[in-house]
């Protein structure tokens, strides 16, 4: 049960990051979205059902906390887990990588094509651009917060990690 209440902090202080890294170091306009990189090593530690539901709780969370209409990212980060936790624990590095890009790729084209169909103005920049350099810079942060994850993500976990 601790390990949830770690997860909500990890998930709250990603959100903080992702706002300030994309005001202070956007690259092309875009930053980061660590929110999913922490999503991400979330669902490979614990079943679909699960990492679902910790998808649309984050993602209703993030929703709520930035402009963004209500729901979206719920849908996207539910579904985007949901596939990760379908995938299981990644051995390696760059299977993680792996997993954490086809994760920031999908959440973030789901993210845009349902921002299309509703109606919202995707701030003035194209959707390709934001998907492609919002999983690039994903990329680039995942392996220096990969260790802390994971540890987090299989904390209390039964078997206790791996």
């Amino acid at each position: 049960m601790k390990r949830y209440g770690i997860y909500a902090l990890a998930c709250f202080t990603a959100i903080l990051l992702s706002s300030e890294l994309a005001f202070s170091l956007p690259i092309v306009g875009v930053g980061p979205d660590l929110v999913i990189v922490v999503l991400a090593t979330f669902a490979m530690a614990e079943d679909p059902k699960t990492a679902a539901i910790a998808g649309f709780a984050t993602g209703l969370g993030r929703d709520l906390l930035i402009s963004s209409p209500a729901g979206l990212s719920a849908f996207a980060y539910s579904i985007t887990a949901y596939s990760v936790a379908l995938a299981g624990t990644a051995r390696g590095v760059w299977t993680y990588l792996g997993l954490i890009a086809g994760a920031t790729f999908a959440s973030h084209a789901l993210f845009g094509f349902g921002s299309m169909l509703l109606g919202q103005d995707m701030s003035g920049t194209p959707l390709a651009r934001v998907v492609l350099v919002t999983t690039g810079y994903n990329s680039l942060l995942a392996p220096l917060l990969m260790p802390l994850l994971r540890k987090i993500a299989l904390a209390e976990r039964p078997g206790g990690a791996e």
